[in-house]
């Protein structure tokens, strides 16, 4: 696929381009994708002349390709540049068979860049993948998508709440296997026929997903021996463990026995997210991908799982009870250790990236970020706005779009409208396009026109995306905290008589127990009680549910608060 079709771009970069270093590079080079020898070439170079003249370079060579050349020569010289860059900004001590083969890898080159984020470790990134193709060269030609999916989530350990706060460390140790152990399990399950999906088959993106074990090897070995459900039928394995309402009943929600097995939690029985994390686990010891979910729903919290499926479709509700109508569920990714966005899980859903043109539109977005650098303008435009033409769905290029019209105004109110209503399979991306609209509208003084943005944002998400209209509460009541007490009660009941009925136990835990504790620690007795009555009556929980008793556990604290606190007669 090539970009000379796109109206006045080739010309426009030429010019941008003249006079640079573009000599550096060879110009029949920038035909076609770096060759191996042409990247040992660029090593030599660095050797002798330093990776910032190489990154300097590189980078006025890709612009040369881009304007001159097809999309996969164009990207393939951007991403030589970008790893240059990188090892120009972060020493590594790589070997310079492992760069030439980095720089001459043209597809695993777009791999890397299309997932590498800021929360990655790039020097022990670099390292792992490194390791494993020296020490396993054949199977690493076949694997390279599991080696860099290992890289990226082994390059930081987990965080103590991983996979799920609900056991104690001496019970479940949060410590994954070496990078090496796990390509060795992965490798030799995918080469015995034993996974329920061809690994080879799966790209990195969704075997971030897999290789994120908490199981020690005996007990991976127990799931393959001991769970049998086949894939179309994984949501089965959530389950298989017995529910123990009576630890519900008790209020028992940590795991109460010494160890955390898979054994352990099928003989026992366990909670939901015993459940959830049963299905995961044994899930990723057979080759499957999977999530663990948490959310919260109309009387209380609820732990469900996701998994790749049957046509590398994701299904992300095996055990999601929709009568408690779960606002949201949040997941952990594995390569940031934070959560996973929600379009971005919709994005890995959806399985667009690999397609030609998304892969187009990266790149364009890509070039015109450096454009836009540069002080080219109007291509900058150009290229963000191919970008979009070819997928609406690459953020990046809205980004720049918005990024050439920095200050308030309608034409940067326009941008952001026009990517909101471009995105509205994606109410987070939605939200966040129309708060950058209002933000511009407030700061130019038209401060009725944002309020009234907001509100109809509100109506959008109401009974859709209701957490993040709950976000957008939390954020003006805490803003109205300037104003007293009673502003900040008058508002949230305002909010609760046109939104709040849906909104289940997500209200109390974002906006109204946070509201609640700001209101008694101010001594502002009758505006807390207010708002806890509020919250009861608009959400009218179901007696002896898991948000009845915190409700009814919270307003006896705050009458023990208010009393111990009351001054003497």
């Amino acid at each position: 696929m090539n970009w000379r079709g796109v109206p006045g771009l080739a010309a426009a970069l030429l010019g941008c381009a003249a006079g640079l270093l573009a000599q550096t590079v060879p110009a029949e080079w920038l035909r076609a994708e770096p060759s191996p020898r042409q990247a040992a070439e660029i090593v030599r170079g660095a050797e002798r002349h330093g990776w910032p003249a190489m990154a300097t370079a590189l980078r006025t060579a890709a612009l040369r390709a881009y304007a001159t050349g097809d999309r996969d020569a164009a990207a393939a010289w951007r991403n030589a540049a970008r790893w240059a860059r990188a090892w120009a900004d972060t020493p590594a001590d790589l070997d310079a068979e492992t760069r030439t083969w980095l720089l001459g890898d043209a597809a695993f080159s777009e791999d890397y860049f299309d997932l590498e984020n800021p929360a990655d470790d790039p020097a022990a990134v670099w390292r792992i993948l490194a390791r494993l193709r020296t020490r396993d060269p054949e199977n690493f030609r076949t694997y390279a998508a599991l080696g860099l999916a290992i890289a990226l989530v082994y390059d930081t350990a987990p965080p103590p709440a991983w996979p799920h706060w609900q056991v104690t460390e001496e019970a479940l140790p949060r410590r994954l296997p070496t990078p090496e152990e796990a390509w060795d399990f992965f490798v030799a399950l995918d080469r015995s026929g034993r996974s329920l999906h061809r690994l080879e088959r799966l790209d990195a993106a969704e075997l971030r997903f897999l290789v994120d074990l908490a199981l020690p090897e005996a007990e991976r070995r127990w799931a393959a021996e001991n769970v049998r459900t086949p894939l179309a039928r994984l949501d089965e394995t959530y389950g298989a463990v017995a529910y123990r309402s009576d630890r519900i009943a008790a209020g028992d929600y940590v795991w109460p026995g010494r160890r955390y097995t898979l054994a352990g939690i099928l003989a026992e029985g366990g909670i939901c997210v015993d459940q959830a994390y049963f299905a995961t686990q044994a899930g990723k010891a057979r080759g499957v991908p999977t999530l663990l979910f948490g959310g919260a729903g109309r009387d209380g919290r609820h732990a469900w799982f996701g998994f790749l499926g049957v046509g590398r479709k994701w299904r992300l509700d095996a055990g999601r009870y929709e009568e408690q109508r779960f606002v949201t569920g949040e997941a952990i990714d594995p390569q940031t250790w934070a959560p996973i966005s929600d379009h971005e899980l919709a994005f890995l859903s959806e399985g667009f990236r690999r397609t030609d043109p998304a892969r187009a539109a990266a790149a364009h977005a890509g070039f015109a970020r450096w454009l836009l650098q540069d002080g080219g303008v109007n291509v900058a435009e150009t290229a963000a706005r191919a970008a979009i033409r070819l997928e609406r769905r690459t953020l990046e290029a809205w980004d720049v779009l918005l990024e050439l019209r920095p200050e308030p105004g309608v034409a940067r109110e326009d941008v952001a409208r026009e990517a909101a209503g471009g995105l509205t399979a994606y109410p987070d991306l939605q939200a966040r396009f129309l708060a950058v609209a209002a933000a511009s509208m407030s700061a130019r003084g038209a401060a009725a026109e944002a309020e009234r943005l907001g509100r109809s944002l509100d109506r959008r998400l109401e009974g859709r995306r209701d957490d993040l209209g709950l976000a957008r509460l939390a954020a003006r009541l805490e803003a109205a905290g300037a104003e007293g007490p009673a502003e900040q009660v008058k508002l949230y009941r305002a909010w609760l008589r046109d939104f709040g009925g849906g909104a289940g136990a997500a209200l109390w835990d974002e906006v109204a127990r946070p509201l609640v504790g700001r209101l008694a620690r101010a001594g502002a007795w009758a505006e807390a009680r207010e708002a806890l009555a509020a919250t009861r009556s608009a959400l009218e929980p179901a007696p002896g549910s898991q948000l009845d008793g915190e409700l009814r556990g919270a307003a006896a604290a705050l009458a023990a608060e208010a009393s111990r606190t009351a001054p003497a007669p």
